[in-house]
Parts: C-alpha cells; structure tokens; sequence
C-alpha cells in the first residue's frame, strides 16, 4: 500500500510541477519550457523528499505550492522582457532562486526565534482574498496555456476566437470535471483516476477522428514538443552571471509579495493539516523544516515548497506511514525528469491546463462559495473586494487593497471592542488611606464627585473616539464630576490620534470645572502624550503614579475643611463611650515602628494625631506600602482576635500621637465595666467588618 500511495502522491506532484512550470516559462520564454520543467521537477523531488525525511513521522507530505507558482509568474512577465530569450530565461530563474531563497530565510528565522504568531496577525478574510485572487490567476493561466499563449499579454478578443476557444474551452471542461469529482467522491484516488481517464478519454477521441500523433500535435493539443533539453542542470548558477539583475530588482513588490503570501498560505496549510491528522503540530518546527528546505531548493531553481494539505490528506486516509510514502513519491518526479521527456511531450494540454484551472476554482471556490456563511458579513465582503481587484486590476493591486482593508478591518474590529471600565468612587475604588468612619461617610456621599475611568490595549485611531465620547458623557451630565480619573496602567500603547482625544477632553472638561487626573501610565505613554503638544494646555490634567496616588488626591481635595478633624488630630467623640480610663495617650517621632511585622499579638493602637504608614516586606526584601492610616483608625485589631502574629509594620511618617490599649487593659475592663467592653468589642467588629466588605468589593471589581 505504501508503494501504491508514494506512486499517485508522486504522479500528482509531477503534472502539478509541469503544470507550474508551464504557467511560469510560457509567454516569450516558452522556448525554455523544457528547462522549466527539468527544474521545477527536480524541485518536486526534493520538496517530497526533505520533507519526508524532516515532517515525514509527523504524517506530513509535501509539495509545490500553487501561490509561489502564481507569483512566479508576475515576476516573470516582467522579468523575461529584457534583453534575448536566453537572458530573459535565465533573469525568470534567478528571481526564482531570490524568492525561494528568501521564503527560506524568512521560515527558518521565524522557527529559529519561535515567532511563528507573527503571521498569525493578517486577518483571515485578506488573506482569503489573497488566495482567492491567486485562484482566479491559476484558472487564467490554465486557459493561456491551453491556447499557447502568454498570461499577462493577451487580449481578451483573442482569447474567444473560435481557434482559441476550441482549444480552452476542454482543458476548463476537464478542470470542472476534476473539481467535481474531488468534491462529490471524496476518495483519495480520485485525481489520479480522473487525470487517468481524462488520458485515455483524450486518446480515444483522436482515434476515433482519425488523427495521428503529429496530427495532435500540430493541432497545438500536445504539450511538445519540446525545443530544449529537459535535463535538470545548474541554470541557477548560470543565471548569477548572466541574468539581468536590474529587471529582477525592479520586479521587488512581487518578490516581497511573493514571500509574505507563502509565509500566510503555509499558515492555514498548517491549520488545514492538523484538522486531517488530528494533532497539534508545532509552528515553529514546521518553519525551520520549510526553511531547510526552501534553502536546499532555492539556490537549485526551485520554486517555493512546504507542507500540501491535499497530499497529506491523502496519505492519512491511504492510512500509509507518510515518511515512506513521501520518499516513494519524490522518485516519480525524479525519474520523469531523468527518463520521462518524451512522454511528457505526449501529455495534452488539457490535462496539464486543466489542473491549473483545477487549483483555481479550488480556491475561489472555497474562499466565494463554501465560507460566505462561517465568515461575518464585512469580512466576506472583503474577500469579495480583494477578488474583484484582482480580476479587474491585477494581483499587485490586490494585495495593496488587501493590506489597506487589513488595517481597516482591524481598526472597526478593535475599534468594537469596550476598552473603557467605569469604577465606583468610594465604595469598590478608594485609595489605600484607611480613614475614620465620618470620613469614610463624607466621601461616600461625594462619590459622584469622581468618575473613575479604567483603560486598557492600545488606544489608537479606531478607539480614541470611544475614549472620548465616554468622556463628554461624564462632563456633559447634570453635576459634571470635580475630577476624571483615567487610569492608563492597562495601557500598552498610544497614538497621536489618542493623544489628540485627551487633549480635546482638556478643553471640554476644562470648561465644565472638572480635572483630569491620568494615573498609572508608562514611561512611553506619558511621553507619547505629552509630546503631543496639546495635552496640558487647559492646566487641568495631572499625572499620578497609579491609581491610589490619584484616588488620594482627589480624596484630600473632596475632604477639606468637611471633617471632624481640625489639623490632623481626631475628635475624641470617634470612640466608644466609657474607655478613656483604658487608653494610654503614647506621642511618637516621626519614623518610630509602633508594630513589627511577625511580632506576637498584644495591644491595640487609636490613631489621634499625625500619620501611619502600613508597610510589609516581601521576599526579596522590597519594602512596599500597604497603606495610609489617618487619624480616627485602630490598628491592631486583627491580630488581637485572631492571635497570628503581625501581618505588617506600622509605621509613623509623621509626629504622630496614639492611644493603647493593652491586652492586660482589656482584660481588666471586661471584668470592672463589661458593657464598656462590649462597646469596645463591637466597635472593633464594626472596624472589622467595614474592612472586610471594602476588601470584597475591591476583589470583585479586579475580578470583572
């Protein structure tokens, strides 16, 4: 069975590889068309050998390409323009080994550096566009070959002549034949036994009109015969003296072109392949063996090769080990171009043709028919605009078009995405400042006074616009707030269109008495922004560190002069009646360590004047701010109730004056005044429990 799989794999891959030759050498150099052949078969042979003996095991099979085919023949229409047939020849292989040579480099560098995402990032519809348009190409160039005449340079009339259609109109008939045949049987032998009887059915018809050999062939219905020798000899090296290197430089679009659609199309090959072998193949090793393997090709002449999603599929469903039958395979090719010369002068150009236009109705038909009901409306209409350019103006153009629907494309679609999160000022977001509960009561009264926006991605073109609506909302209301939070930690990026929308919500927010303060932007979004030009102009946008610096100050502002307390120190009316005679007043320096982080449980701490900051250290011995404590707050408490040592140090960032309570305290009043204790003890709960539930809101907004 391997035997029988690796010879069909191979006949497949020898009529596609002088078909592609076809398609590349006809035109003006079509005299060379043997030497095409001899290297294009060559090339098949060692694009189904490497790739045997690298992705072989995996089940992979490969195979010439029809894109790097397609492009090849753009190159080469302008390419053999110049100078004698031989020079034009030699200048048509000498862009091939550039473009080969190139394909390689640009997969095994993406395997080596394993950054085979990056051509994940052309969006599906374009580059169904892209194959598409190269479909539409392959079924041209099925029909100039079965009419003899060059691709890029023939007029339509002369394409419906009554000659010209007697000799295209079968070569389409048997390409229809053949895409309904694959796609009404569905079994793995179904190409060879249609080319099989598309063969015999040829031979019959010239019996039964009567015509010879050299009848046929004169009628231009053979594909010789052939004016060159076929032998696969070294034209590549030839070619680096004698080519004409200016036209292969001018023919530099369609190079590039050429190597991106290769890296885009061996993408979805990739896809395609794991679907048919139900496995996970890895990227980056399926680039470097490509890449190996374009490297070996290319500086022979070959065209670009890699993984044949069709080939595969057919060995996995011959159930044949696919390294064996892939080096099978790659002897067929290799033995018609040692031997098969003159039996390659006998194919017909319908077969050949016809397989060409076979390819191209594959692809337009999978990418116009079979997805215009799993892709979206707008990204069908894409492929449907690529398409339409390239049948009207050329496949250049097409990919122009392509690239610029790309970015149109992603910007409508990113531009959808809601990369704005509104937060809830003083209940889920408030700053790390632990205040007293009158405090705590101010702000949550005021907490329309601040709009807390959170971005996240990168902020461009298509979603500054949002940005900025979701701005004026806020501004434009019935109370515009006194400050706009937008915290930009989550952002990854900017662009001068964004840095424009802040600046326009300046003077919108400017003018309504609100203040922007932008917290948690990066180094390079700050600077992208303040380069600008604009943003700061209106003098009411403030950078701050991260949000809790922002929310900090907004806090300061909003409660000045509306508290209790009278130049930070608290009202005696904050505690709980009756424990006065259990506190002892203790005044601290600025930088003493009331509390030390892993010490035992024991008093408890009122703050009543100054400043306390909670710190902890982490493993690596950074020391990081917890957060503030302001006068009116006990500390303490937890590891009282709990009797785990301390989570944390507190320290005094200010001259500060507390009062303690110790254990020893405690004990004594629960036993003289129990009601005065169990005020105290439901004032800690009531502590407690204000802590906890602030705590629970702030994980549940993180975790949304």
């Amino acid at each position: 069975m391997v035997l029988v799989a690796g010879a069909v794999i191979g006949l497949i891959e020898a009529v596609f590889a002088v078909a592609f030759a076809s398609l590349v050498f006809g035109g003006r150099i079509v005299y060379h068309l043997a030497e095409g052949i001899g290297l294009y078969l060559g090339a098949a042979f060692l694009t189904l050998a490497i790739l045997a003996w690298r992705a072989g095991k995996r089940g992979v099979v490969g195979s010439l390409q029809a894109t790097g085919a397609v492009l090849l023949s753009i190159v080469a229409a302008t390419t053999s323009l110049t100078g004698s047939t031989d020079a034009g020849f030699l200048s048509v292989v000498a862009a091939t080994v550039v473009v080969t040579v190139l394909c390689g480099v640009v997969f095994l560098v993406l395997g080596v550096r394993r950054r085979g995402d990056l051509i994940r990032y052309i969006p599906v519809p374009v580059v169904g566009g892209f194959i598409a348009g190269a479909g539409w190409l392959l079924l041209l160039g099925g029909i100039h070959m079965a009419i003899e005449e060059p691709l890029f340079y023939t007029h339509l009339d002369e394409v419906f002549e009554g000659e010209a259609v007697r000799l295209w109109l079968p070569t389409v008939a048997f390409g229809v034949v053949l895409l309904l045949a694959v796609r009404i049987v569905r079994k793995p032998l179904v190409i060879p036994v249609t080319i099989g009887i598309g063969l015999v059915g040829f031979a019959l018809v010239a019996l039964a009109m009567g015509a010879s050999i050299e009848d046929v062939r004169g009628g231009g219905w053979l594909l010789g015969p052939f004016k060159r020798d076929m032998a696969w000899k070294t034209w590549s090296f030839l070619a680096l003296a004698e080519a004409d290197w200016l036209a292969v430089a001018r023919s530099w679009a369609a190079i590039v072109v050429a190597v991106v659609v290769a890296a885009l199309v061996m993408l979805f090959n990739l896809g395609g392949t794991e679907v048919v072998l139900d496995r996970d193949l890895d990227t980056d090793e399926e680039l470097r063996d490509a890449g190996l393997l374009n490297l070996v090709s290319g500086p022979l002449g070959g065209i670009p090769g890699y993984h044949a999603l069709n080939l595969t599929s057919l060995a996995a469903r011959m159930n044949v080990d696919a390294r064996r039958a892939g080096l099978v395979a790659a002897t067929v090719p290799l033995a018609a171009l040692l031997f098969g010369a003159t039996v390659l002068e006998l194919l017909p150009r319908m077969i050949v043709g016809g397989m060409l236009v076979f390819l191209g109705l594959s692809f337009i038909a999978e990418w116009v028919w079979e997805r215009r009901r799993s892709l979206p409306r707008i990204e069908y209409v894409v492929v449907l605009v690529i398409l339409t350019v390239v049948v009207a103006r050329g496949y250049l153009p097409g990919i122009v078009v392509g690239l610029v629907l790309a970015v149109g494309l992603f910007a409508v679609s990113y531009g959808r995405v809601d990369l704005v999160q509104e937060g809830s000022f003083g209940e889920v977001y408030r700053s790390t400042v632990d205040r007293p509960p009158a405090e705590r009561e101010r702000l949550r009264a005021l907490a329309d006074r601040v709009q807390i926006l959170r971005v996240s991605g990168y902020v461009f073109f298509g979603s500054a616009n949002r940005l900025l609506e979701r701005i004026r909302a806020r501004v434009e209301g019935e109370t515009p707030p006194r400050f706009l939070v937008i915290d930009l930690r989550r952002v990854t990026g900017v662009d001068a269109s964004a840095a424009a929308a802040l600046a326009r919500a300046e003077r919108l927010t400017s003018a309504q008495g609100t203040e922007i303060v932008l917290t948690g932007a990066s180094e390079s979004v700050r600077t992208r922004l303040e380069r600008g030009g604009e943003l700061g102009t209106q003098g009411v946008v403030s950078f701050e560190a991260d949000l809790d610096s922002g929310l900090r100050r907004c806090e300061e502002v909003l409660l000045e002069g509306a508290t209790p307390e009278v130049d930070g120190v608290m009202s005696p009316d904050g505690l709980p009646p009756g424990l006065a005679p259990y506190l002892d007043r203790v005044p601290l320096t600025e930088g003493t360590v009331l509390l030390h982080q892993d010490e035992p449980p024991g008093d408890i701490y009122v703050l009543v004047e100054g400043r306390l900051a909670v710190e902890t250290s982490t493993p690596e011995g950074k020391r990081v701010r917890v957060r503030t404590l302001r006068p009116g707050v006990v500390v303490g408490e937890v590891a009282l109730y709990t009797g785990v040592p301390r989570t944390a140090d507190v320290v005094a960032e200010t001259r500060c004056v507390v009062l303690r309570c110790s254990s020893e305290q405690i004990a004594r009043m629960e036993a003289e005044e129990p009601d005065v204790a169990a005020g105290l003890h439901r004032w800690l709960a009531g502590t407690l429990a204000d802590r906890l539930g602030d705590t629970m809101r702030s994980l549940d907004a993180l975790l949304d």
